[in-house]
């Protein structure tokens, strides 16, 4: 049986592990205007959003995009309702909605994945790799990202919130703004398309 794309063999740095840190009461005081629980919150998920941004929007715009979020974060945190759920899926929808609003500006609906495939090669390098074995890490990394800017945005985010980021069903659907049962869809719908162009590059 076709194996899932390889997504665990990607370095560490690449994922975002779940939050733990915030709590409701925190939350209910930045979302009234409490400077430092903002503040807070920014610092622990900051990095979710850019990585976000990054593979949505793209390794040239993602940084601008992310900045965009959270200027957006902090000026519509009254917006935020803790009791329909927690910060980071709701700061995250913010940075995807971003994302969508400067990809529909640009007149284009593309992929866009981290390119670490020299960082990846300089890890493996620093570690003695052969030159054949670097060849290979840089050709996955790049095969990944091609065949991750093929799948059309949704499918896309859906895949990196729950492989990268490592979050739940819940999580991703309130990211998302759809029903669990579509989550579920995307990811599967996801994974085929991303298998098949894997299996595609291979065979080039």
């Amino acid at each position: 049986m076709a194996q899932d794309p390889p997504f665990t063999a990607l370095p560490s740095r690449l994922r975002v592990a779940p939050a733990v840190g915030a709590t409701r009461d925190q939350e209910r005081l930045a979302r009234s205007g409490h400077r430092p629980a903002l503040e807070a919150l920014l610092r622990e998920h900051a990095s979710a959003v850019l990585r976000l941004c990054h593979h949505v929007a793209g390794p040239a715009d993602g940084r601008d995009a992310a900045q965009e979020a959270l200027e957006r974060i902090v000026t519509g945190i009254a917006r935020f309702d803790p009791e329909r759920g927690a910060f980071r899926p709701w700061a995250l929808t913010v940075a995807r909605n971003v994302c969508r609003d400067r990809l529909r500006r640009r007149g284009l609906e593309r992929g866009a994945f981290v390119h670490d495939g020299h960082e990846r090669s300089a890890a493996a390098r620093a570690s003695a790799a052969d030159p054949e074995q670097l060849a290979l890490l840089r050709d996955d990394a790049e095969a990944l990202e091609r065949a991750l800017a093929e799948l059309p945005e949704n499918l896309r985010s859906a895949l990196v919130l729950f492989h990268l980021h490592e979050a739940s069903y819940e999580e991703i659907a309130q990211t998302l703004e759809v029903p669990i049962g579509t989550v579920m869809t995307w990811l599967h719908r996801g994974r085929k398309r991303l298998r098949s162009a894997m299996n595609a590059e291979e065979e080039r």
